[in-house]
């Protein structure tokens, strides 16, 4: 039964994510911590932590989330429950979006969901941030990890593994 509705969540947070996938963080959370209680905060931190050490960051944090949730059954389910709706719809949108990519519907739709998607990623930022910055010294990583990821052209893969051998050592 947690199977069914590891894969039915991750079913329609995938099918409902426009924008990329950070969008669906705050849905993830939301199902995951919030509303089903199957991760704390805390792991929810870490799955995404996890995800962004590796290539394609989105599908490892969705298994990790599956593994935390239900084992390796939970683990593979995760990952073919992330990638199914997003092959379904990519080549449905692939067959109509050249035709329709100029239509004044189309453009208003997307100039509407970009500020919802800013305000999506800044309320899941704002919640996860009071689990993350407990203290001076992670509130100071932050700081420093922001800074560097938008006035230099450092590869965030850096900023992290840094922030991650900055904690290991001060924390």
């Amino acid at each position: 039964m947690i199977l069914l509705k590891l894969c039915g969540l991750l079913i329609v947070i995938n099918s409902l994510t426009i924008g990329g996938g950070f969008v669906m963080l705050p849905m993830l959370q939301q199902e995951f911590v919030e509303k089903h209680h199957l991760l704390t905060n805390q792991e929810f931190l870490d799955a995404i932590a996890i995800g962004q050490v590796t290539p394609g960051p989105l599908t490892v944090m969705n298994a990790v989330i599956g593994y935390k949730v239900s084992g390796l059954a939970g683990a593979i389910l995760a990952m073919v429950s992330s990638y199914l709706p997003c092959i379904i719809i990519v080549t449905i949108v692939a067959k109509y979006y050249y035709a329709y990519r100029e239509s004044i519907i189309v453009q208003s739709s997307f100039r509407g969901i970009k500020p919802a998607v800013i305000g999506l990623l800044s309320a899941v930022a704002i919640s996860l941030g009071n689990t993350a910055l407990v203290d001076p010294l992670t509130f100071g990583i932050a700081i420093i990890s922001f800074t560097a990821i938008v006035f230099t052209k450092i590869d965030p893969s850096f900023v992290i593994i840094g922030a991650g051998i900055l904690g290991a050592v001060l924390l």
